[in-house]
Protein backbone atom coordinates (compact mmCIF):
# COMPACT_ATOMS: atom_id res chain seq x y z
CA UNK A 1 0.00 0.00 0.00
CA UNK A 2 1.28 3.58 -0.78
CA UNK A 3 -0.76 5.02 1.49
CA UNK A 4 -0.84 8.70 1.14
CA UNK A 5 2.66 8.84 -0.52
CA UNK A 6 2.54 9.97 -4.11
CA UNK A 7 4.09 8.47 -6.85
CA UNK A 8 7.07 11.20 -6.89
CA UNK A 9 7.59 11.30 -3.25
CA UNK A 10 8.21 7.21 -3.52
CA UNK A 11 10.43 7.28 -6.50
CA UNK A 12 12.36 9.49 -4.63
CA UNK A 13 12.55 7.30 -2.02
CA UNK A 14 13.56 4.59 -3.96
CA UNK A 15 16.52 6.75 -5.24
CA UNK A 16 17.27 7.04 -2.10
CA UNK A 17 17.37 3.42 -1.25
CA UNK A 18 19.28 2.70 -4.25
CA UNK A 19 22.19 4.74 -2.94
CA UNK A 20 21.58 2.81 0.37
CA UNK A 21 22.00 -0.40 -1.15
CA UNK A 22 24.93 0.56 -3.94
CA UNK A 23 26.74 1.36 -0.77
CA UNK A 24 25.94 -1.86 1.32
CA UNK A 25 26.57 -3.91 -1.87
CA UNK A 26 30.10 -2.32 -1.97
CA UNK A 27 30.92 -2.30 1.44
CA UNK A 28 29.66 -6.09 1.51
CA UNK A 29 31.66 -7.23 -1.43
CA UNK A 30 34.81 -4.68 -0.26
CA UNK A 31 34.67 -3.05 -4.08
CA UNK A 32 35.77 0.66 -4.27
CA UNK A 33 33.18 1.49 -6.87
CA UNK A 34 32.33 5.47 -6.83
CA UNK A 35 28.26 6.31 -6.73
CA UNK A 36 27.01 7.00 -9.92
CA UNK A 37 23.61 8.85 -10.49
CA UNK A 38 20.76 6.75 -9.83
CA UNK A 39 17.34 7.35 -12.19
CA UNK A 40 14.21 6.23 -12.03
CA UNK A 41 13.24 5.49 -16.13
CA UNK A 42 9.61 4.55 -17.47
CA UNK A 43 10.94 2.24 -19.87
CA UNK A 44 9.25 -1.38 -19.97
CA UNK A 45 11.51 -3.59 -21.62
CA UNK A 46 14.87 -1.63 -20.60
CA UNK A 47 14.58 -2.77 -16.86
CA UNK A 48 18.12 -1.64 -16.41
CA UNK A 49 20.89 0.13 -17.89
CA UNK A 50 24.75 1.49 -17.12
CA UNK A 51 26.37 4.50 -19.25
CA UNK A 52 29.76 5.43 -18.61
CA UNK A 53 30.02 8.60 -20.48
CA UNK A 54 27.56 10.56 -17.66
CA UNK A 55 27.96 7.92 -15.37
CA UNK A 56 24.50 7.05 -15.21
CA UNK A 57 22.71 4.39 -13.52
CA UNK A 58 19.01 3.48 -14.55
CA UNK A 59 16.35 1.24 -13.58
CA UNK A 60 13.01 1.14 -14.64
CA UNK A 61 9.62 1.89 -12.26
CA UNK A 62 7.95 -1.02 -14.07
CA UNK A 63 10.49 -3.17 -12.37
CA UNK A 64 10.23 -1.89 -9.01
CA UNK A 65 6.33 -2.21 -9.13
CA UNK A 66 6.04 -5.23 -10.37
CA UNK A 67 8.89 -7.46 -9.49
CA UNK A 68 10.04 -8.49 -5.80
CA UNK A 69 13.10 -5.66 -4.48
CA UNK A 70 15.00 -9.25 -4.38
CA UNK A 71 14.88 -8.98 -8.29
CA UNK A 72 15.73 -5.18 -8.55
CA UNK A 73 18.50 -6.02 -6.21
CA UNK A 74 20.21 -8.18 -9.34
CA UNK A 75 19.16 -6.18 -11.81
CA UNK A 76 21.22 -3.50 -9.97
CA UNK A 77 24.11 -5.82 -9.50
CA UNK A 78 23.96 -6.55 -12.98
CA UNK A 79 24.50 -2.69 -13.98
CA UNK A 80 27.32 -2.93 -11.02
CA UNK A 81 28.91 -5.28 -12.97
CA UNK A 82 29.31 -3.27 -16.10
CA UNK A 83 30.20 -0.62 -14.25
CA UNK A 84 33.09 -2.77 -12.87
CA UNK A 85 33.75 -3.46 -15.53
CA UNK A 86 34.23 0.00 -17.52
CA UNK A 87 36.30 1.91 -14.02
CA UNK A 88 37.66 -1.13 -11.96
CA UNK A 89 38.95 -3.63 -14.92
CA UNK A 90 38.88 -0.86 -17.86
CA UNK A 91 37.48 -3.95 -19.88
CA UNK A 92 37.60 -3.63 -23.59
CA UNK A 93 36.24 -6.78 -24.72
CA UNK A 94 32.73 -7.91 -25.26
CA UNK A 95 30.06 -6.42 -23.15
CA UNK A 96 28.49 -9.56 -21.54
CA UNK A 97 32.08 -11.55 -21.97
CA UNK A 98 34.82 -13.06 -19.25
CA UNK A 99 35.65 -9.53 -17.83
CA UNK A 100 31.99 -9.00 -16.64
CA UNK A 101 31.12 -12.62 -15.52
CA UNK A 102 34.24 -12.26 -13.55
CA UNK A 103 32.64 -8.81 -12.42
CA UNK A 104 29.11 -11.00 -11.68
CA UNK A 105 30.82 -13.59 -9.54
CA UNK A 106 32.42 -10.75 -7.72
CA UNK A 107 29.31 -9.20 -7.14
CA UNK A 108 27.51 -12.07 -5.99
CA UNK A 109 24.92 -11.80 -9.52
CA UNK A 110 22.78 -14.72 -9.57
CA UNK A 111 23.64 -16.89 -12.52
CA UNK A 112 19.97 -16.48 -13.78
CA UNK A 113 21.10 -12.80 -14.33
CA UNK A 114 24.32 -12.79 -15.59
CA UNK A 115 23.18 -13.56 -19.18
CA UNK A 116 23.78 -10.70 -22.06
CA UNK A 117 19.75 -8.94 -21.90
CA UNK A 118 19.61 -10.30 -18.30
CA UNK A 119 17.70 -7.05 -17.42
CA UNK A 120 15.72 -7.04 -20.56
CA UNK A 121 11.77 -7.88 -19.48
CA UNK A 122 11.80 -11.27 -21.35
CA UNK A 123 15.41 -12.33 -19.57
CA UNK A 124 13.80 -11.28 -15.78
CA UNK A 125 10.56 -12.65 -16.70
CA UNK A 126 12.55 -16.54 -17.34
CA UNK A 127 14.47 -16.09 -14.35
CA UNK A 128 11.46 -15.34 -12.22
CA UNK A 129 8.93 -17.80 -13.46
CA UNK A 130 8.08 -20.24 -10.82
CA UNK A 131 10.64 -22.11 -9.40
CA UNK A 132 12.07 -23.71 -12.69
CA UNK A 133 12.02 -27.02 -11.30
CA UNK A 134 13.51 -29.96 -14.35
CA UNK A 135 10.98 -32.38 -15.38
CA UNK A 136 12.85 -34.70 -12.72
CA UNK A 137 12.34 -33.01 -10.18
CA UNK A 138 8.89 -32.44 -10.37
CA UNK A 139 7.71 -36.14 -11.36
CA UNK A 140 10.05 -36.54 -7.88
CA UNK A 141 8.12 -34.05 -5.79
CA UNK A 142 4.57 -35.68 -7.29
CA UNK A 143 5.69 -38.96 -6.15
CA UNK A 144 6.34 -37.14 -2.73
CA UNK A 145 3.14 -35.54 -2.78
CA UNK A 146 0.96 -38.70 -3.28
CA UNK A 147 3.29 -40.77 -0.38
CA UNK A 148 2.39 -38.09 1.70
CA UNK A 149 -1.36 -37.98 1.10
CA UNK A 150 -1.20 -41.48 1.51
CA UNK A 151 -0.15 -40.88 5.21
CA UNK A 152 -3.77 -39.78 6.05
CA UNK A 153 -4.27 -43.50 6.90
CA UNK A 154 -6.38 -43.57 9.79
CA UNK A 155 -4.05 -46.56 10.82
CA UNK A 156 -0.56 -45.33 12.46
CA UNK A 157 1.45 -47.74 11.03
CA UNK A 158 0.42 -47.28 7.73
CA UNK A 159 0.63 -43.18 8.06
CA UNK A 160 3.93 -43.90 9.27
CA UNK A 161 4.82 -45.81 6.61
CA UNK A 162 4.06 -43.66 4.45
CA UNK A 163 5.56 -40.45 5.47
CA UNK A 164 8.58 -42.34 5.82
CA UNK A 165 9.01 -43.88 2.07
CA UNK A 166 7.81 -39.84 1.07
CA UNK A 167 11.30 -38.76 3.33
CA UNK A 168 13.45 -41.92 1.88
CA UNK A 169 12.47 -40.78 -1.66
CA UNK A 170 13.57 -36.90 -0.84
CA UNK A 171 16.87 -38.35 0.13
CA UNK A 172 16.92 -40.36 -2.89
CA UNK A 173 16.33 -37.78 -5.40
CA UNK A 174 19.05 -35.71 -3.44
CA UNK A 175 21.85 -38.49 -3.28
CA UNK A 176 21.09 -39.41 -7.03
CA UNK A 177 21.85 -35.62 -7.85
CA UNK A 178 25.11 -35.20 -6.29
CA UNK A 179 27.49 -34.11 -8.73
CA UNK A 180 24.95 -32.98 -11.06
CA UNK A 181 26.36 -29.92 -12.91
CA UNK A 182 22.83 -28.79 -14.53
CA UNK A 183 23.41 -25.03 -14.87
CA UNK A 184 21.38 -22.59 -12.49
CA UNK A 185 21.83 -26.01 -10.32
CA UNK A 186 21.30 -23.65 -7.09
CA UNK A 187 18.52 -21.42 -6.02
CA UNK A 188 17.18 -19.27 -3.73
CA UNK A 189 13.53 -18.64 -1.97
CA UNK A 190 12.77 -15.50 0.23
CA UNK A 191 10.15 -15.84 3.12
CA UNK A 192 8.92 -12.20 3.50
CA UNK A 193 6.39 -12.15 6.29
CA UNK A 194 6.16 -8.52 6.37
CA UNK A 195 6.87 -8.52 9.94
CA UNK A 196 9.96 -6.49 12.10
CA UNK A 197 11.03 -9.31 13.64
CA UNK A 198 11.60 -13.09 13.39
CA UNK A 199 10.05 -14.93 15.98
CA UNK A 200 12.08 -17.79 18.36
CA UNK A 201 9.20 -20.67 16.45
CA UNK A 202 10.07 -19.08 13.31
CA UNK A 203 13.66 -19.48 14.07
CA UNK A 204 13.11 -23.31 15.20
CA UNK A 205 11.04 -23.99 11.93
CA UNK A 206 14.77 -22.61 10.11
CA UNK A 207 16.73 -25.04 12.20
CA UNK A 208 14.51 -28.08 11.15
CA UNK A 209 14.67 -27.03 7.44
CA UNK A 210 18.58 -26.96 8.08
CA UNK A 211 18.57 -30.42 9.27
CA UNK A 212 16.55 -32.10 7.42
CA UNK A 213 15.69 -30.61 4.21
CA UNK A 214 19.00 -30.30 2.52
CA UNK A 215 19.09 -26.19 2.80
CA UNK A 216 20.77 -23.31 4.05
CA UNK A 217 19.07 -20.69 5.85
CA UNK A 218 19.77 -17.38 6.43
CA UNK A 219 17.83 -14.64 8.22
CA UNK A 220 18.08 -11.12 6.04
CA UNK A 221 15.89 -7.89 5.66
CA UNK A 222 14.37 -7.13 2.25
CA UNK A 223 12.97 -3.30 1.33
CA UNK A 224 9.74 -3.06 -0.11
CA UNK A 225 9.07 -0.16 -2.60
CA UNK A 226 5.07 0.22 -2.13
CA UNK A 227 5.58 0.32 1.71
CA UNK A 228 9.08 2.47 1.98
CA UNK A 229 10.13 0.09 4.55
CA UNK A 230 12.29 -3.04 5.40
CA UNK A 231 10.98 -6.29 6.90
CA UNK A 232 12.76 -8.99 8.22
CA UNK A 233 12.98 -12.26 6.07
CA UNK A 234 13.96 -16.00 5.57
CA UNK A 235 16.42 -16.94 2.40
CA UNK A 236 16.54 -20.50 1.98
CA UNK A 237 19.34 -21.84 -0.31
CA UNK A 238 19.62 -25.27 -2.02
CA UNK A 239 19.26 -27.05 -5.34
CA UNK A 240 15.85 -25.60 -7.09
CA UNK A 241 13.79 -28.61 -5.59
CA UNK A 242 15.11 -28.76 -2.20
CA UNK A 243 14.12 -24.96 -1.38
CA UNK A 244 10.78 -25.74 -2.99
CA UNK A 245 10.52 -28.42 -0.45
CA UNK A 246 11.72 -26.56 2.29
CA UNK A 247 9.51 -23.64 1.21
CA UNK A 248 6.50 -25.62 0.94
CA UNK A 249 7.41 -26.99 4.80
CA UNK A 250 7.74 -23.82 6.53
CA UNK A 251 4.25 -22.99 5.36
CA UNK A 252 2.77 -26.02 6.06
CA UNK A 253 4.32 -26.21 9.62
CA UNK A 254 3.50 -22.23 10.37
CA UNK A 255 -0.01 -22.65 9.21
CA UNK A 256 -0.29 -26.16 11.48
CA UNK A 257 0.79 -24.52 14.66
CA UNK A 258 -1.56 -22.03 14.65
CA UNK A 259 -4.06 -24.62 13.85
CA UNK A 260 -3.16 -26.52 16.89
CA UNK A 261 -3.01 -23.64 18.81
CA UNK A 262 -6.42 -22.72 18.10
CA UNK A 263 -7.73 -25.93 18.89
CA UNK A 264 -6.35 -26.54 22.55
CA UNK A 265 -5.46 -22.67 23.67
CA UNK A 266 -8.54 -22.59 26.08
CA UNK A 267 -6.91 -25.02 28.41
CA UNK A 268 -3.67 -22.82 28.99
CA UNK A 269 -4.18 -20.37 31.82
CA UNK A 270 -1.19 -18.16 31.59
CA UNK A 271 0.43 -15.22 30.01
CA UNK A 272 -1.14 -16.01 26.17
CA UNK A 273 2.18 -14.95 24.49
CA UNK A 274 4.71 -17.22 27.19
CA UNK A 275 1.84 -20.22 26.31
CA UNK A 276 1.83 -19.78 22.37
CA UNK A 277 5.84 -19.67 22.15
CA UNK A 278 5.57 -22.52 24.70
CA UNK A 279 3.15 -24.95 22.82
CA UNK A 280 4.89 -23.69 19.32
CA UNK A 281 8.56 -24.83 20.06
CA UNK A 282 7.04 -27.49 22.06
CA UNK A 283 5.31 -28.96 18.92
CA UNK A 284 8.48 -28.07 16.80
CA UNK A 285 10.78 -29.73 18.91
CA UNK A 286 8.45 -32.98 19.25
CA UNK A 287 8.00 -32.66 14.87
CA UNK A 288 11.98 -32.67 14.66
CA UNK A 289 12.48 -35.61 17.26
CA UNK A 290 10.33 -37.22 15.18
CA UNK A 291 12.02 -36.73 11.67
CA UNK A 292 14.97 -37.71 13.84
CA UNK A 293 13.42 -40.90 14.75
CA UNK A 294 12.73 -42.20 11.14
CA UNK A 295 16.18 -41.25 10.14
CA UNK A 296 17.70 -43.42 12.54
CA UNK A 297 15.87 -45.89 11.31
CA UNK A 298 17.37 -45.81 7.92
CA UNK A 299 20.90 -46.77 6.51
CA UNK A 300 23.11 -43.86 7.42
CA UNK A 301 24.61 -42.12 3.70
CA UNK A 302 27.43 -41.03 5.03
CA UNK A 303 28.42 -44.86 5.81
CA UNK A 304 29.01 -45.24 2.26
CA UNK A 305 32.49 -44.75 1.02
CA UNK A 306 31.33 -44.20 -2.41
CA UNK A 307 29.01 -41.06 -1.74
CA UNK A 308 31.26 -39.71 0.48
CA UNK A 309 33.62 -37.70 -2.22
CA UNK A 310 30.13 -36.52 -3.83
CA UNK A 311 28.54 -35.57 -0.25
CA UNK A 312 31.44 -33.59 0.69
CA UNK A 313 31.61 -31.90 -3.10
CA UNK A 314 28.28 -30.99 -2.86
CA UNK A 315 28.66 -28.95 0.63
CA UNK A 316 31.37 -27.00 -0.96
CA UNK A 317 29.12 -26.35 -3.96
CA UNK A 318 26.50 -25.29 -2.07
CA UNK A 319 29.14 -23.01 0.79
CA UNK A 320 30.65 -21.48 -2.59
CA UNK A 321 26.96 -20.12 -3.50
CA UNK A 322 26.01 -19.38 -0.05
CA UNK A 323 29.44 -17.12 0.44
CA UNK A 324 28.41 -15.53 -2.83
CA UNK A 325 25.05 -14.17 -1.91
CA UNK A 326 26.64 -13.81 2.17
CA UNK A 327 30.00 -13.13 1.91
CA UNK A 328 29.86 -11.65 5.80
CA UNK A 329 27.78 -14.22 7.31
CA UNK A 330 28.39 -14.33 10.84
CA UNK A 331 26.28 -16.48 13.21
CA UNK A 332 24.33 -14.32 15.86
CA UNK A 333 23.75 -15.77 19.47
CA UNK A 334 20.47 -15.61 20.97
CA UNK A 335 19.16 -15.68 24.20
CA UNK A 336 16.39 -18.65 25.37
CA UNK A 337 13.30 -17.85 25.29
CA UNK A 338 10.76 -18.19 28.10
CA UNK A 339 8.78 -21.29 28.01
CA UNK A 340 6.04 -22.73 30.63
CA UNK A 341 7.90 -26.01 31.14
CA UNK A 342 4.60 -28.22 30.99
CA UNK A 343 3.18 -26.53 28.05
CA UNK A 344 6.15 -27.00 26.35
CA UNK A 345 5.93 -30.43 27.15
CA UNK A 346 2.64 -31.52 25.66
CA UNK A 347 3.46 -29.56 22.57
CA UNK A 348 6.51 -31.64 22.36
CA UNK A 349 3.82 -35.18 22.20
CA UNK A 350 1.76 -33.68 20.01
CA UNK A 351 4.49 -32.03 18.03
CA UNK A 352 5.54 -36.17 17.14
CA UNK A 353 2.11 -36.75 15.16
CA UNK A 354 2.44 -33.85 13.11
CA UNK A 355 2.51 -34.85 9.19
CA UNK A 356 2.42 -33.18 6.01
CA UNK A 357 -0.39 -34.70 4.58
CA UNK A 358 -3.05 -32.06 6.01
CA UNK A 359 -1.68 -29.74 3.05
CA UNK A 360 -0.78 -31.67 0.08
CA UNK A 361 -4.80 -33.59 0.86
CA UNK A 362 -6.65 -30.24 0.97
CA UNK A 363 -6.68 -28.72 -2.17
CA UNK A 364 -7.80 -25.23 -0.82
CA UNK A 365 -4.49 -25.20 1.33
CA UNK A 366 -1.51 -24.49 -0.65
CA UNK A 367 0.88 -23.23 1.35
CA UNK A 368 2.66 -21.52 -1.18
CA UNK A 369 1.70 -23.74 -4.25
CA UNK A 370 4.98 -25.51 -4.48
CA UNK A 371 4.44 -29.00 -5.16
CA UNK A 372 2.46 -30.26 -7.42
Amino acid sequence: MTGNITMDRLQHLWLQQLQLEFTEICLTYNLPLRPPVFEISEARKELGAWCSDTRTLRLSRHLILNYSWSVTIQVLKHEMAHQLCAELLHSIGTPHGDDFQRACERLGVLPEYRRAGSAMIEMVEQATSGSKISGRGQACMARVAKLLALSQSANEHEAALAMQKANDLIEKYHIEELGNAVEFRYGCGVIDRKKKRIESYQRRICTILHDFFFVRVVLASLYDPLRNDTYKTIELMGTKENVAIAEYCYFFLENRLASLWSLHKSRFTGSVRTEKNSYYLGLLRGFSQKLEAQRKTKNDVHSRPHLGELIVAEEQRLTHFVDMRFPRLRKAARSGARVYKHTYNEGVETGRTISFAEGLADKNKTFGGLLP
